[in-house]
C-alpha cells in the first residue's frame, strides 16, 4: 500500500511494530546521512512526503545544502506529520481510530528523537528541533484548552469525588479454588459503568437476567478458569444502583453467591462510581484506585463469556474466525489483532479489520501499576493532540505499552464464546434457550392407561421422539419438565420405565387432569412475544421433529 502525504494518516492508524520501527529507523538514517554530509533539506515539504509501506521506502525530497539542514529537515517531518496525521479530523474512520493514529504519531515522534540523541549525541540541532515539536504542540493545545478542560470536568476527568467500596468476603476457602495461596494471584476487574447504550429502553445491560436466572454479570465470568484469583472488582454507576437496585450494593453481591461454584471462596469487591467517566479506560482506573489494585489484572468485559485460563501475563483474549465459528458475524465494533505464528502480538487496532483473530474482551496485564502508567501517558497524547473529547480503549494502552516499554503482549485464544453486546446479540442467545413441557403418553411413549391393558409401565418408547428430545437436551439449552396424568403413587414405577428407555429430563410432573393444558406466561422487551408456544402432536405420532427443530 503506498501512502502520500494525504494518507499518511492511515499508515499510522494501522501500523503493526515492525512498520512502526521501519519507519523510525529509516527516518534516524536520514537524519544522520544529513548531518554527517551536511545536506541542506530545507526543499522538504509535507507534499513530496511519501511512504510506501511495502516496498518499504520514505520518499525524501531532494536536498541543497546549508548549514540548517538537519533542523530544517526535522521541523518539516514534524511539521508535516502532526498536519497530515494528527489533525486529519477529514478522514473517515471511526474515532477511536483517529486517536490511535495520533498517538501513534507523536510515539514516532518520540522515538525518533530518542534514537536521534542515542545514535547522534554530539548534534547540537537535535534539541533545537525537539523544542520546535514542542511549540507546535503547546500552540495546538493552548488553543483549545478552556474546551478540553470542560470536556474532562464533564465527563469525570477531573472528578474529585471518591467511589464508595462494598466487600463480600469469600463464602469458603481463603484463596478462590484452592487452598493455598496461588504464586501469582491475579485480580479480577469487570467494568460495568458504562450507559447500554446499544440496549435501548433496557436497565443497564449488566443487570439483565440470563437463561440460567444469574445477572449477566455473573454470568459473564461463568467461562474462565479462575484458579489464579483471589479477588473479583466490580464498578458501577451510583445512579444505577438507585434506580435499579433499590439502592442497595449488597444486593448485587449477593448475587453471586448463584453464580458458578467457584466463586463462593472468592472476594467480591463491588465498586460504586458516583458519575459516568469519559470512556472505559477511566473507569478501570478508578476501579483500581478506590478498590487499591496491585499486581496482575484481567480485565473483561461484563456483556459476553468465553473459556480461557485467567494468568499472570500480559496477554489479549482472542477468538479466531475459522468455518467452525462461522456463526459469528464479523464484529466490525470489536478491536483486531495481528499475530506471529507463535502467538506474539504485533499489532492491535480498534475498530479496523485486520484479519481474522479478534479481541473478545479480555485484557492480562502483570502489573496494574504499569497499566496505569501507561494510561498517564496515553492521556498526555491524548491532551496534546486535542482528542480528550475520544474516548481512550484498552487496546490503545496495550499499543503503547508494547512500542514503548518493549513490553510483548501474547494472544490468549479463549473458546466457548458467547456475544451479549448489543440488544439482538442478547435476544438471538436466549432465544436458544428453551423450557419444554412435555406429555408423556402417547408422546415420548406409546400410550397406555391405568386400568386396562397396555398398562402404564408396560409400553416401548417412540423411538424418533426420545431421539429428538435427546438431541436437543444434549446441546445444554433446552429444560425438560415431562407432564403426566399418572398419579404421585406410580412415580417410582415411571421413573424406571423413563430411564430404560432413555428419555432425558429435568423435573418431572405427575398428577395433571386428564384434559386440555394451558401454558401462561408473561412477554416483555426482555422475553418478547410469543413467550410460551403450544405443540399438538397427534396420539403415538413419531413426528415430533417436524414441530420442534431448533
Amino acid at each position: 500500500m503506498s501512502t502520500a502525504h494525504s494518507d499518511v494518516s492511515e499508515f499510522f492508524r494501522t501500523c503493526n511494530i515492525r512498520d512502526l520501527h521501519w519507519f523510525v529507523n529509516t527516518c534516524t538514517e536520514y537524519f544522520i546521512k544529513l548531518g554527517e554530509n551536511n545536506v541542506d533539506a530545507s526543499m522538504i515539504t509535507p507534499k513530496k512526503f511519501i511512504i510506501n509501506r511495502d516496498a518499504r521506502t520514505i520518499s525524501f525530497p531532494a536536498a541543497g545544502s546549508g548549514s540548517s539542514s538537519c533542523i530544517d529537515a526535522f521541523k518539516s517531518l514534524t511539521t508535516c506529520l502532526l498536519d497530515s496525521a494528527a489533525w486529519d479530523n477529514n478522514v473517515q474512520t471511526a474515532k477511536q481510530s483517529r486517536i490511535r493514529c495520533r498517538n501513534t504519531t507523536l510515539i514516532a515522534l518520540d522515538l525518533i528523537y530518542n534514537k536521534l540523541v542515542e545514535d547522534f549525541p554530539t548534534a547540537q540541532w537535535v534539541p533545537l528541533a525537539r523544542e520546535h515539536q514542542t511549540s507546535i504542540l503547546l500552540t495546538r493545545t493552548q488553543e483549545k484548552s478552556e474546551n478540553i478542560l470542560q470536556r474532562m470536568s464533564q465527563l469525570g476527568m477531573l472528578s474529585n469525588s471518591t467511589p464508595t467500596v462494598h466487600t463480600r468476603p469469600p463464602l469458603s476457602g481463603k484463596f478462590g479454588n484452592h487452598t493455598v495461596k496461588p504464586k501469582q494471584p491475579v485480580t479480577l476487574v469487570i467494568p460495568s459503568a458504562g450507559r447500554s447504550s446499544r440496549f435501548p429502553g433496557h436497565k443497564p445491560k449488566w443487570l439483565l437476567t440470563q437463561p440460567n436466572g444469574c445477572l449477566m454479570l455473573v454470568d459473564a465470568i461463568g467461562g474462565l478458569d479462575l484458579r489464579n484469583v483471589t479477588r473479583v472488582v466490580i464498578g458501577v454507576l451510583q445512579e444505577h444502583v438507585n434506580l435499579h437496585c433499590g439502592g442497595e450494593p449488597e444486593a448485587i453481591l449477593a448475587a453471586f453467591a448463584d453464580g458458578p461454584s467457584h466463586l463462593h471462596s472468592i472476594e467480591i469487591v463491588l465498586v460504586v462510581i458516583e458519575k459516568e467517566t469519559i470512556d472505559q479506560v477511566k473507569t478501570i482506573e478508578r476501579i483500581l484506585e478506590a478498590a487499591s489494585v496491585t499486581g496482575p489484572i484481567f480485565l473483561k468485559d461484563c456483556d459476553n463469556q468465553f473459556a480461557c485460563p485467567v494468568e499472570a501475563i500480559n496477554g489479549v483474549a482472542t477468538l479466531e474466525i475459522t468455518k467452525d465459528v462461522l456463526s459469528i458475524s464479523i464484529p466490525s465494533g470489536k478491536s483486531y489483532v495481528s499475530l506471529t505464528s507463535s502467538g506474539a502480538i504485533t499489532n492491535i487496532v480498534e475498530k479496523v479489520i485486520l484479519g481474522n483473530t479478534f479481541c473478545v474482551g479480555g485484557y492480562s496485564f502483570v502489573s496494574a501499576e504499569s497499566f496505569r502508567g501507561h494510561t498517564q501517558k496515553c492521556r498526555e497524547y491524548q491532551y496534546l493532540t486535542s482528542s480528550t473529547d475520544t474516548e481512550l480503549a484498552v487496546s490503545d494502552i496495550i499499543w503503547l505499552q508494547m512500542l514503548t516499554a518493549s513490553e510483548p503482549f501474547v494472544s490468549i485464544p479463549v473458546s466457548k464464546y458467547e456475544d451479549w453486546g448489543t440488544l439482538s446479540a442478547w435476544l438471538d442467545y436466549t432465544r436458544t434457550f428453551k423450557t419444554l413441557f412435555c406429555d408423556i403418553d402417547g408422546t415420548l411413549i406409546k400410550n397406555s392407561g391405568q386400568y386396562f391393558v397396555p398398562r402404564w409401565g408396560t409400553q416401548p418408547a417412540l423411538e424418533d421422539n426420545v431421539a429428538h428430545l435427546k438431541k436437543l437436551h444434549e446441546r445444554g439449552r433446552t429444560q425438560i419438565i415431562l407432564t403426566t396424568t399418572r398419579p404421585e403413587g406410580w412415580r417410582e414405577l415411571t421413573e424406571k420405565q423413563l430411564k430404560e428407555v432413555g428419555v432425558p429430563y429435568d423435573k418431572l410432573v405427575l398428577g395433571l387432569w386428564h384434559g386440555q393444558r394451558v401454558v401462561i406466561n408473561d412477554y416483555a422487551k426482555t422475553n418478547p412475544f410469543p413467550s410460551a408456544l403450544a405443540v399438538n402432536l397427534k396420539r403415538n405420532a413419531g413426528d415430533l421433529r417436524e414441530y420442534l427443530e431448533y
